[in-house]
C-alpha cells in the first residue's frame, strides 16, 4: 500500500491539520474547501484508518490522524532538506550546512567555533543558522531538517539516536562597563556583593551553576534583569546596568567589542558547547570539520581571574 500513497493528499491532510481546520487550509493552498474535505477522505479510504472526529464545529485528531500526522511531517522535512541540498547544487555551492543553535549559548563562543569551518570550505559553503530552543533544534535534527546542533547540554538526554560530542569548555567570567567596575570595593569576588547583575534566565544550566558558585562565595547579586539573548544582555552591561558573565575564552572580544572590563572569572562554573548530531550528520563535511577541530583545536584554556584595572 505504502507505494500507492498519494503524497497530495497527505499535503492537504498535513495541512488542515496544521491550519486548524478545512477553510484556513483551503484558503492557503488556493483550492476550494470541497477539494480539500475530498482528498482528506480519499486518504482515510486509502489507509483504512479515520483522521479526523468532530466534536462540535471544530475538527479533532484521532489517535491514528497524529500517528499519520507525525509520519507526514518527516517525509516533507526530509523532501524540504532535499530541496535545500538540490539549490545549493545548483547556485554552486556543493555545501549547504544546517546548524541549530541553542539559544543559551553565547553567540561570540558559536561564532569561535564555526569561522574555521567557513574558512575551511570557502565558496563551497553555504550556512544556515537557526537559532531556537535545544528541544525544537533536536526535532529538527532528528527529522533531517539540520546537520548538527550546538547545545550547552550533552546527548544523554535527548534519547537513542543523537550522539554529543564536547567542543569547548571554559570558565566563566564577569565583566563590567568602566563606570561600574570602578565603584566595585574590594577584591574579587567579594567585590560583587550587592552590585548590580544581569543574569540569565533562571531555567537554564548557566544561571544554576552561577546562583551557586555566588552562593558559595557568599556574594548576594542585586539582580536589575534577566535577560535570554546573550547580545541583549552584553548590550546593557555596556550601558553599565550591571555586571554579567560570559566564557572566559572570549574575553578578550568581549572587552574590545563592548569597551567592559574582566572583573575577575569562576573556574567552578563551566560554559560548555556540545555538537548534537546523528549517525548520517556526522558524515557530513561541514559537520566532520566541525567535530575534528573540537579534538585538535579545543579553545585555550581561560585566563585565571583578575580585576580589571
Amino acid at each position: 500500500m505504502a507505494h500507492s500513497l498519494n503524497y497530495h493528499h497527505l499535503l492537504y491532510f498535513s495541512t488542515v491539520v496544521e491550519e486548524g481546520g478545512l477553510v484556513p487550509a483551503a484558503r492557503r493552498l488556493g483550492v476550494s474547501h470541497p477539494t480539500i474535505s475530498e482528498q482528506v477522505k480519499k486518504l482515510e479510504e486509502r489507509l483504512g484508518l479515520t483522521l479526523f472526529e468532530r466534536r462540535g464545529r471544530r475538527l479533532h485528531l484521532t489517535e491514528h490522524g497524529a500517528e499519520v500526522h507525525a509520519y507526514a511531517r518527516e517525509m516533507f522535512d526530509i523532501g524540504a532538506a532535499l530541496a535545500d541540498v538540490v539549490e545549493a547544487r545548483r547556485s554552486g555551492r556543493t555545501v549547504l550546512a544546517r546548524v541549530g543553535i541553542d539559544s543559551v549559548l553565547a553567540k561570540l563562543l558559536v561564532r569561535q567555533l564555526l569561522s574555521p569551518v567557513i574558512d575551511a570550505l570557502g565558496p563551497a559553503l553555504r550556512l544556515r543558522c537557526t537559532e531556537d530552543e535545544r528541544e525544537s533544534l533536536v526535532a529538527q535534527l532528528r527529522s533531517r531538517r539540520l546537520d548538527v546542533v550546538l547545545s550547552d547540554t550533552p546527548a544523554q538526554v535527548s534519547g537513542e539516536g543523537v550522539h554529543g560530542r564536547l567542543l569547548a569548555s571554559s570558565d566563566m567570567a564577569f565583566f563590567a562597563a568602566p563606570s561600574l567596575a570602578d565603584r566595585l570595593e574590594g577584591d574579587f569576588p567579594a567585590c560583587l556583593d550587592g552590585a548590580p547583575f544581569l543574569l540569565p534566565m533562571g531555567t537554564t544550566r548557566k544561571r544554576r551553576e552561577l546562583d551557586r558558585w555566588l552562593g558559595e562565595q557568599r556574594v548576594v547579586p542585586h539582580v536589575v534583569a534577566e535577560i535570554e539573548d546573550s547580545g541583549l544582555l552584553k548590550a546593557f552591561g555596556q550601558e553599565g546596568r550591571g555586571v554579567f558573565a560570559m566564557p572566559a575564552v572570549v574575553a578578550d572580544e568581549v572587552e574590545r567589542q563592548y569597551e567592559v572590563r574582566t572583573i575577575g572569572a569562576a573556574p567552578d562554573v563551566r560554559a560548555r558547547v556540545f555538537a548534537l548530531t546523528t549517525d548520517a550528520g556526522e558524515s557530513h563535511r561541514a559537520v566532520k570539520l566541525l567535530l575534528e577541530r573540537a579534538i585538535e583545536e579545543r579553545p585555550a584554556p581561560p585566563r585565571s581571574g583578575r580585576r580589571g584595572s
